[in-house]
């Protein structure tokens, strides 16, 4: 893969937000690095595309490629993936329509992929901007849903179990497409509406394989929020497609528990062997006996009965 930088924004009829998420991308101080940015236009029934050429060109950098695609497949799963594949460069970051990037973003990004060949992804701190609208009281206990605040407790390689969010996340690109290579995502075989959670799959599928996560507390980007995005209807619905996809997820947070968790430990292994055939039987929750079979499944070295995507996400990890 070739050494540098690929941005890839990915939009749906984000003309209106384009401008200013373009002008900080513009600002990125990347001198002697090679980049580019990839605008990709996800089935917008607006002036996407248009808009954001003309952003770009008000700064003329002729030095840095950008190129418009476009993904008629709503989805962002599907845009990431297709302007991946045509990225020039071997670090990309994740830059949605509404966020602006701090200008040593990308510089922070390649450094910290130079001097740490184990990490695989790189996610920063998000900053909420609104329109005006004041920040409402439940918002701190809800960041997560709008991927602002502190990703870990403290600065670099996170714990093994700890996932990033998409919003700014950086990848390498071989790793990306080592991650796909055999294995759609498995979101998309259970249900294509719930194409809402790739990011979290992705991390998960890193830890799976033995790839580490870095945070960067100094890595910033400022996220911006419409009013109508902090209304309490509006905030569960967001946290009813993150409980769709967990349909999902926890088959392979199960794994994780199984193969992690036990790693190196045969006692910790022993013992959960031992307690979840008990928990499996005397569940009372549909949920709870689920967790407890798919840990079985991956914990015993013959096999079990289980659904298609656990038995999936066990082809994934002997791959």
């Amino acid at each position: 893969m070739t050494k540098g930088v690929t941005i890839i924004i990915c939009t749906y009829n984000g003309a209106e937000r384009l401008g200013k998420t373009i002008e900080y991308i513009a600002q990125q101080s990347l001198t002697d690095i090679p980049w580019e940015v990839i605008l990709v236009d996800n089935a917008s029934t607006d002036n996407s595309s248009a808009t954001g050429q003309s952003e770009w060109d008000k700064y003329e950098l002729s030095h840095v490629s950008f190129r418009l695609i476009s993904e008629p497949k709503p989805g962002k799963l599907y845009a990431l993936q297709k302007a991946i594949q045509a990225a020039r460069y071997e670090y990309l970051i994740t830059c949605d329509d509404d966020n602006w990037l701090a200008p040593d973003y990308a510089k922070r990004i390649y450094d910290t992929f130079e001097l740490t060949p184990e990490v695989a992804a790189i996610g920063g701190r998000g900053i909420p901007v609104t329109e005006g609208k004041p920040l409402p009281d439940w918002f701190k206990d809800y960041e997560v849903v709008y991927a602002v605040g502190p990703q870990a407790k403290k600065h670099g390689i996170m714990p093994v179990r700890s996932i990033l969010w998409g919003a700014g996340l950086s990848t390498r690109k071989s790793v990306y497409l080592e991650m796909y290579k055999t294995f759609p995502s498995f979101l998309i075989e259970h249900d294509t509406d719930i194409i809402f959670a790739e990011d979290t799959e992705y991390c998960l599928r890193l830890i799976l394989k033995g790839y580490r996560l870095f945070y960067d507390a100094g890595l910033v980007y400022h996220h911006f929020i419409a009013d109508y995005k902090l209304d309490v209807k509006r905030r569960d619905a967001y946290l009813g497609r993150f409980k769709d996809a967990n349909v999902v997820l926890r088959k392979y947070y199960a794994a994780m528990r199984a193969k992690l968790k036990t790693k190196g430990r045969p006692d910790i292994w022993f013992l959960l062997l031992i307690i979840t055939p008990f928990n499996y039987i005397f569940s009372f929750s549909r949920k709870r006996a689920e967790k407890a079979r798919n840990t079985l499944f991956h914990m015993l070295p013959f096999g079990i009965k289980s659904d298609p995507i656990s038995t999936r996400i066990k082809e994934f990890i002997k791959e």
